[in-house]
């Protein structure tokens, strides 16, 4: 027969040790969560320590030497709409839709960005830990921005033949390719037959989301702007707006600015 004495004390001894191991799991999700957040903040650490080795932007268009591009908006995500002609004839997006003459590209989480229905939680999840990207592209006859795919809001720029080269590069250097060197297609895009999801290198994070990648491509095109401020794509079309010439100079401007 256990006596009273015994059985007590082990209770009180099983009572401490789920304590412990209670306390012990709390300790271990505690440390991966700060784990998840320290990870991306070390990352814009980084980015911030080498953003002056960066290659300067492009200079600003001229009479001439000028293309206007469109910044597309759907209230919280940027895309960057343009004629496939600007870009150069090898690139990735123009072999993979080689009859079509307009683009509108997007940037962001994959599964997120993927996602018919994606949530608060899974936008949580595409932020911490880092997720894998890709890359959004409509392609049409006409510019996909005023039939396929209307945005919210859209502000049109100029900006110089070089900037839109940068731009191109850019976009080009982040597409994965498979071993015959084509494009990753993960995806069907949201128009049907005209657009895919194309796999990305890089990571997806609370520093480095859809309208910064959409703003640091804008920079390397001549367009000043600060790419960590753009966390709202209204922030980013507005800075756009206020910083860029909605046309191409005549010479007229150009002569009152002192460039001819």
């Amino acid at each position: 027969m256990t006596l009273p004495f015994y059985t007590h004390a082990a209770r009180r001894e099983n009572a401490r040790c789920h304590i412990a191991r209670r306390h012990r799991r709390h300790f271990t999700q505690g440390i991966r969560v700060l784990r998840a957040f320290l990870q991306p903040l070390t990352v814009l650490i980084l980015a911030l320590l080498l953003s002056g080795c960066t290659s300067p932007p492009a200079p600003p268009p001229t009479h001439g030497d000028c293309i206007t591009i469109r910044l597309w908006s759907n209230g919280w995500h940027a895309n960057i709409a343009l004629p496939a002609g600007v870009l150069d004839e090898n690139h990735p997006l123009r072999t993979l839709f080689p009859e079509k003459s307009y683009f509108l590209i997007g940037w962001g989480a994959r599964d997120y960005y993927m996602a018919e229905k994606a949530g608060f939680f899974d936008g949580l999840k595409a932020i911490i830990p880092p997720t894998p990207p890709a890359i959004h592209v409509i392609a049409g006859d006409n510019p996909v921005e005023e039939g396929l795919w209307p945005p919210q809001d859209m502000v049109e720029f100029a900006i110089s033949e070089s900037g839109v080269r940068a731009m191109g590069e850019r976009i080009a250097a982040i597409i994965s390719f498979d071993e015959q060197g084509e494009p990753i297609i993960v995806g069907e895009g949201r128009v049907a037959g005209a657009s895919h999801f194309l796999a990305a290198k890089g990571n997806f994070h609370l520093f480095n989301m859809c309208n910064h990648w959409t703003a640091r491509l804008l920079r390397d095109a001549g367009v000043p702007l600060s790419p960590w401020l753009s966390f709202a794509a209204s922030g980013l079309l507005s800075a756009a707006k206020g910083t860029m010439p909605a046309t191409c100079p005549a010479v007229s401007d150009q002569t009152d600015a002192g460039l001819l």
